[in-house]
């Protein structure tokens, strides 16, 4: 695909972004289901009116604001619901279903975080190992030193390695050519090229280097790669058929939500993601997964209670949110004291999140199909209306739609907030059934940033 240089690719890979609770005193979403909206119960049981309108209502939001299409599934003890609106497909006019695949980003980091955590239950790794022991002399160079960076430095994201989607190559490189290979070890040169961010274990910044050094752990500890190893030790044990680690290949397979990017690039290789955004999934799966592991099914009591201990200075969208991070897992507390864990993840205009109560038995996953809408303030809305249905949904004064990244700088580099953490949360919601409401479809140009003119100048936002 040819790209103008006046593009520059804003890499948000694998993070959720900005997501802030606003004050309780704001309206409540209205407690009627809005016409057409498309609903699907497992079985008889009744689920609440109250908070199915209200996640019904979020996802209205989303598609007003540009999303093409979304889609959600609920589980709450058992019982499955499914909310979708819009389109899948703007060309067929395709509604979403649960069925459909969607990459899911930065969620990847929670499948491989577990996989890490379970090599430690078996006594293959510690959490104190440093990343000199199972990668020698790779960490070094500008001040990095892999003797100071542990294992848990890397799953929290306290190494203080620069993220490597912040270094103008990777960006650039996507610019010329969409489906070129990025290797872990190319990714790992470029963030070694700069210094720390600072002193390993004396902060937080979430950098994708991490999850890229540990999916190079875990293959010299297994034998195997990460890829392999997720598959052998979570997707086929749990039944998530519809989840696959794509590799290099730059499609999704069938059915698939089609995402809408504003960069415009819609087909390319996932390899830059890796370890730290890569996967493809459907709603289903995620929630699977996420009641599997904060069940208990995955990993011993006391590692997973490691795992979602929030780790000091923690503060995921930089802001005055409450979203913290543990061990490859992101957690917040809602304005009515429920506290739910997961991950979200933002890769060319697939916007995701999956979240559970602590006990595994209450269950959201979402998606939206594109990447012009304030991802953080849905994602918020959708947590609220969906684990507290009486509580009035948060809402943030408007801004300008497609204004929840900032953009990014003219040298081409991704944004120097860091991770991706100022793209909002976006969630992709999947109709379970063909009547979704239906809206308009909307177009995903991208305006000139300033300082550039012409119709073809667009600024690449891609992945958090």
């Amino acid at each position: 695909m040819g790209v103008t240089r006046c593009r520059t690719i804003m890499l948000r890979v694998v993070t959720v972004p900005a997501l802030v609770l606003a004050a309780a005193a704001v309206p409540a979403v209205p407690v009627s289901a809005a016409p057409g909206t498309a609903v699907r119960r497992a079985d008889a049981v009744r689920w609440p009116r109250d908070a199915e309108a209200a996640l019904g209502a979020v996802l209205d939001r989303a598609v007003s604001e540009g999303s093409p299409g979304a889609l959600a599934q609920v589980s709450r003890a058992g019982r499955t619901t499914t909310v979708t609106r819009g389109f899948a497909d703007t060309g067929t006019r395709r509604r979403p279903r649960a069925d459909m695949r969607f990459r899911i980003g930065s969620t990847t980091k929670t499948f491989v975080a577990t996989v890490v955590l379970q090599l430690v239950a078996e006594g293959r790794l510690r959490l104190d190992d440093t990343v000199e022991r199972w990668l020698p002399g790779l960490v070094a160079g500008n001040g990095n030193d892999g003797r100071a960076v542990t294992v848990r430095m890397l799953l929290n994201h306290t190494s203080g390695l620069f993220n490597y989607t912040k270094d103008g190559r990777v960006p650039e490189g996507l610019e010329r050519d969409p489906l070129t290979t990025f290797t872990p070890r190319r990714l790992v040169a470029f963030a070694l090229s700069h210094p720390p961010v600072f002193a390993p274990g004396t902060s937080w910044e979430y950098s994708n280097t991490n999850y890229a050094l540990l999916g190079m752990i875990i293959q010299r500890v297994t034998g195997h790669t990460y890829a392999e190893e997720i598959t052998r030790r979570v997707l086929r044990p749990l039944g998530l058929r519809a989840t696959y680690l794509p590799g290099t290949s730059p499609d999704v397979r069938a059915p698939f939500i089609h995402a809408y990017s504003k960069d415009g690039i819609e087909r390319f290789n996932p390899s830059w993601a890796g370890a730290a955004g890569e996967m493809i999934s459907t709603v289903g799966d995620l929630n699977r997964f996420d009641s599997a592991l904060l069940s208990g099914r995955l990993l011993p009591a006391p590692l997973l209670r490691e795992m979602l201990t929030p780790t000091p200075k923690s503060d995921v969208f930089h802001g005055p949110g409450p979203y913290r991070y543990g061990l490859g897992v992101m957690m917040v507390t809602l304005p009515c004291g429920v506290t739910v864990y997961g991950h979200g993840g933002t890769i060319f205009g697939s916007l995701t999140w999956m979240a559970g109560t602590r006990d595994g038995r209450h269950t959201l996953s979402f998606d939206l199909n594109g990447d012009k809408v304030n991802q953080g303030e849905l994602t918020t809305a959708a947590n609220v209306a969906e684990f507290c249905p009486a509580t009035p949904v948060p809402s943030q004064p408007s801004a300008p739609r497609g204004t929840g990244l900032r953009e990014a700088p003219r040298s081409g580099a991704a944004d120097q907030a860091g991770t991706l953490s100022r793209k909002p949360y976006t969630s992709l919601i999947r109709p379970s059934s063909s009547s979704a409401t239906t809206s308009k479809p909307i177009t995903t140009g991208s305006a000139a940033p300033p300082g550039l003119s012409g119709p073809r100048c667009q600024v690449k936002r891609a992945m958090s």
